[in-house]
């Protein structure tokens, strides 16, 4: 299976309607409430003021690449905010955009993400504080798949700084750095010992991840995961396959599916797809050429059986409900 595409994150998702998605939701309005208070109070007429909203860099002095992030300046005698959001450039693979993200950023204004300006970025006036805020909550949950705003910390500095707590962050300077120690239940699963009892595991290279992941999936489906010629698990749903892929640049583990192929109109299932993704929190769709692949990426170290194990039937069950509906609107083929 050679066809990837970057996206999705590790988690299980509520269901729509529930009282944990409600909550959900009203924690990341409160989010951007915040976000556009604090922005009206970046006027300092030196240009001082500057906020950076970040998710924790595991590796910082990696060379892949670095998590999602959000940035802000004031300037032109504080009456204006640059905006930034982190570009391609920059970011993770698996958090960087595709063509229907990139578009979505260009569509509300948006400028940058190429060779002269590596970020996305927009000016506005403070008074439009609330539409920076809006733009920047939504790119943070719905195109980077942050889980909860509360991962989210913040380093601010300026005159306005005094009043950074408004945002119901932590600073990163506060977030405690520990060493890494191997959890009570790490270590390298041998032959055919059980995976799915285990709380967390770190595996040493990626050919111990491969293991792990088989492992898994022999114990959860009760027999030997068929792999392909890309070294990929298959496994089989709706009459069709679905890969499991342990990444070769990182350690993650993607589920993938093409759901539908030779769609009529690629501008129109660019907006079913949109919509797909503006409602799921964890999977996500793309198109590539005629062709709309559903991708699901989690990490693997440290590798999570649990989250896996969830992972596949949410993955499934997505598959399930939305690819005889999607293959009607676009006028796609599946299988």
């Amino acid at each position: 299976m050679t066809n990837t595409n970057h996206g999705g994150t590790p988690a299980g998702t509520p269901r729509e309607g529930s009282d944990a998605i409600e909550e959900l939701d009203a924690l990341w309005e409160k989010l951007e409430e915040d976000l556009t208070a604090y922005l009206s109070t970046m006027v300092d007429p030196d240009e001082g003021d500057h906020l950076l909203i970040e998710l924790t860099d595991p590796d910082p002095e990696g060379d892949a690449g670095c998590p999602p992030y959000a940035q802000f300046a004031g300037f032109g005698d504080g009456r204006m905010i640059r905006a930034e959001v982190s570009g391609n450039a920059y970011l993770l693979p698996q958090y960087q955009l595709d063509e229907d993200g990139s578009d979505f950023f260009a569509l509300m204004g948006w400028s940058g993400n190429d060779a002269t300006e590596q970020n996305w970025y927009i000016e506005r006036t403070v008074t439009s504080a609330d539409e920076i805020a809006n733009h920047v909550v939504w790119a943070i949950r719905y195109h980077f798949g942050v889980v909860h705003p509360q991962l989210l910390t913040y380093q601010a500095w300026g005159p306005a700084a005094d009043s950074a707590d408004i945002l119901g962050l932590c600073a990163t300077a506060e977030v405690p750095v520990d060493e890494p120690t191997a959890p009570a239940t790490a270590g390298t699963v041998r032959g055919r010992e059980s995976v799915l009892n285990r709380l967390a595991l770190k595996p040493v290279d990626r050919d111990d991840l491969l293991h792990i992941v088989q492992s898994l999936l022999r114990e959860k489906y009760e027999g030997e995961p068929p792999i392909d010629d890309d070294g990929d698990f298959v496994l089989h749903h709706l009459g069709q396959p679905v890969w499991v892929r342990v990444r070769g640049d990182q350690p993650a583990v993607e589920i993938m599916a093409r759901v539908a192929h030779d769609v009529h109109s690629r501008r129109a299932t660019a907006v079913e797809i949109g919509l797909l993704n503006r409602d799921n929190l964890w999977v996500r769709w793309t198109l590539r050429d005629r062709a709309v692949w559903q991708t699901l990426v989690l990490p693997g170290f440290p590798f999570v059986p649990s989250h896996l194990d969830a992972m596949l039937d949410l993955f499934l069950e997505a598959m399930t409900s939305i690819r005889d509906d999607l293959a009607y609107r676009t006028g796609a083929k599946v299988a």
